[in-house]
């Protein structure tokens, strides 16, 4: 079978376009074993993903929250890395400290970051049972305070634990609840260091 001028000409211009296919494919293969910032070492392969980095820690004095449902909100600051000439992307996060009732009167404290899980709208403390009920479509047992999302209504128990020890969903759209900040308690003071690790649960 002899092999055409035509058929020449057309595999000659089909070259690029095949060329251009298997770019396309290659490249995030490529960029993903070898990240745009500087060389790619063995070594890095084996480390520990990046976790973000606070850059700074907040501190409130115990004393700020004299007696239960004492509360106050922060903003808090992370740095995550990026592997791009920007390096990292600060993220800031609302987050909230509340004193809970303790069975001794020792102080004993929640934190939460203030995004609602639903969509990402930041929602409140709201320790007036009456509101609650006027604004966010949910009664509250006598004595219970709660967060509450101003966006769609989710409100959240901070004395009721789901199965990761945060504060339950007893009301709204919302599909699991808030993160945490990881704290301590040193010297009377509040030691907030960073938010909760994980993905939507």
């Amino acid at each position: 079978m002899q092999f055409e001028r035509r058929d020449f000409i057309k595999t000659l211009l089909a070259l690029p376009v095949i060329g251009g296919i298997t770019a396309l494919f290659i490249s995030p293969f490529v960029r993903y074993l070898k990240p745009s910032s500087g060389p790619l070492a063995t070594a890095e392969v084996f480390k520990q993903p990046d976790k973000p980095a606070p850059v700074r820690i907040v501190k409130f004095d115990v004393a700020d929250f004299p007696e239960p449902w004492s509360f106050k909100y922060f903003m808090f600051q992370e740095a995550n890395r990026e592997y791009t000439s920007v390096g990292e992307q600060i993220k800031t996060i609302p987050g909230a400290v509340v004193r809970t009732p303790s069975a001794d009167g020792s102080p004993n404290f929640v934190v939460f970051s203030r995004v609602c899980p639903h969509l990402g709208c930041v929602f409140n403390f709201v320790p007036h049972e009456a509101e609650v009920a006027k604004g966010y479509n949910y009664t509250p047992n006598p004595g219970q305070k709660v967060f509450a999302c101003p966006c769609h209504l989710s409100v959240y128990d901070p004395m009721q634990e789901d199965t990761k020890g945060r504060g339950k969903v007893v009301s709204g759209p919302a599909p699991r609840s808030p993160f945490k900040f990881n704290f301590e308690l040193q010297a009377n003071q509040i030691v907030i260091s960073s938010l909760e690790s994980g993905g939507i649960s």
